[in-house]
């Protein structure tokens, strides 16, 4: 499968707009907003120590190793079939267990904007349907995916665009909703540290289309070129739109599932056509959001199923449409149950079912990425004779370091996720327990999982022997 230029359909363009609408989540715009002023702080620092180094190592491995696998391949080279396992049964389970979070700001931007009286159980009803028409999307045709990836990519930009400039117009006419002062601006314990795991999150992806390496028309060409300019797009949209959030919303009034549209409504009025407009963008980029968190992740775990790493009907692919469907109606299924529990607990509170269901979701998805800067590591001190047509500069040692900064951001963020109180010295058990308790089920889940696909795929080769 691996190959240095193909027939795909992804040349520079697409792949950036792919990385784009895999990395910038809108539906976490608002809670990177929630750090307030000092959050710019954590902006610099995290971009400059976190998204630089990220991209320079997902474009050395993504060119030295274009495989459809993406992730998967590089730690199964690094450390074996069960780690690389491991990490894509994370990296894929966690679409659809993040899948419920999107949709249920889906719903919620739906009711605030069209129906403001839609109970819960109608927004959870809302969820579910999408979920299933998400999976429909992607088991129907990789190029219906990818059309709805990059059009999901031009809705954010729109969606940043007008948030961004509305918060300027009214830092202009009305002043800023937020103080902005060197005391503000400054980091502290109290400034919401909590929500900083959301930036780290807000910037994974780059190395998602990775997963399509069929797809990538010529991949050591391209790909270096596409997350550079991805990078630098993406660090200037999400600063640029939260900021526009700041200076529209007091922080005491900013709610998680429905900022963008408070922050748009004292500017442009209630029921303004704009207003709906872009809160009708703001749903289709969802499920693009979806569909490329979904359709990727899927093709590494089908590659690991096709190994006898996972349960053999995983690994299988659509005779026509040659889509993992299997491996997407399993994401499908994850999605219903996280939705229907989830409500269950909610208590007719739509935000706190949502970032409940994110930072579950968050924290099984970037436990992962230790392993794959882990790989990164083991891959260039191990393996000097695969040709890298793009290395990290610098040599060994930076990128070592660069390696090890990421590992740091991303444990740094799992800790936050289960426990985002920690800075201030606080551990909330009714917040965190059921968090931690889930990701260890779903790691326990996995490893029995993962055996037993081991198992029975040494008992069909020694049949077939």
């Amino acid at each position: 499968m691996d190959s240095q230029s193909n027939k795909g359909r992804m040349g520079i363009t697409q792949i950036s707009l792919f990385c784009m609408c895999a990395v910038i989540v809108l539906e976490t715009l608002t809670a990177s907003a929630a750090i307030g002023p000092s959050g710019l702080f954590w902006w610099g620092i995290t971009l400059i120590f976190f998204i630089v180094p990220y991209s320079l190592i997902t474009s050395e491995l993504g060119t030295a190793y274009p495989a459809e696998g993406g992730i998967y391949d590089w730690i199964r080279r690094a450390f074996g079939a069960r780690m690389s396992t491991r990490a894509v049964y994370l990296y894929w389970l966690a679409g659809g267990l993040w899948m419920p979070a999107g949709y249920i700001l889906f719903a919620g931007m739906f009711a605030r904007v069209f129906m403001p009286e839609l109970s819960l159980m109608w927004q959870v009803a809302i969820v579910l349907v999408m979920s299933w028409l998400t999976i429909a999307f992607i088991n129907f045709k990789t190029s219906v995916g990818i059309w709805l990836t990059v059009s999901g990519a031009i809705f954010k930009i729109t969606v940043i665009m007008i948030l961004g400039i509305a918060g300027f117009y009214h830092l202009f006419v009305h002043g800023p909703a937020n103080e902005f002062s060197l005391q503000t601006m400054l980091p502290s314990a109290s400034s919401g540290i909590g929500f900083l795991a959301v930036i780290v999150y807000n910037l994974v992806g780059l190395e998602l289309v990775a997963c399509m390496g069929k797809e990538l028309r010529n991949p050591v060409r391209d790909m270096p070129r596409a997350i550079l300019l991805a990078s630098l797009a993406i660090a200037f949209l999400y600063v640029f739109g939260s900021m526009g959030i700041l200076m529209a919303i007091p922080l005491e009034n900013l709610n998680l599932v429905s900022g963008i549209v408070d922050a748009l409504g004292p500017l442009l009025g209630e029921g303004s056509p704009l207003i709906i407009l872009v809160c009708v963008f703001f749903m289709l980029s969802i499920v693009g959001n979806q569909v490329t968190w979904a359709m990727a992740p899927s093709r590494a775990a089908a590659e690991a199923a096709r190994e006898g790493e996972l349960p053999a009907f995983i690994g299988r692919w659509h005779p026509r449409n040659n889509t993992p469907y299997w491996a997407n109606r399993i994401l499908g299924i994850v999605s219903t149950v996280i939705t229907l529990v989830y409500a269950w607990f909610a208590q007719g509170d739509n935000a706190n079912m949502f970032w409940s269901i994110f930072s579950f979701s968050s924290a099984c998805i970037i436990i992962s990425y230790l392993l794959f800067f882990a790989s990164f590591i083991k891959l260039r001190i191990c393996d000097t004779s695969t040709p890298r047509p793009f290395k990290v500069p610098g040599g060994l040692p930076v990128a070592i370091g660069c390696s090890l900064l990421c590992m740091v951001f991303i444990f740094m963020c799992a800790m936050l996720f289960i426990f985002p109180d920690l800075p201030k010295g606080i551990i909330e058990w009714h917040h965190s327990g059921p968090i931690l308790s889930g990701v260890i089920i779903v790691l326990a889940v996995g490893d029995i999982i993962i055996r037993r696909a081991e198992k029975s795929h040494e008992k069909l080769m020694q049949a077939v022997n």
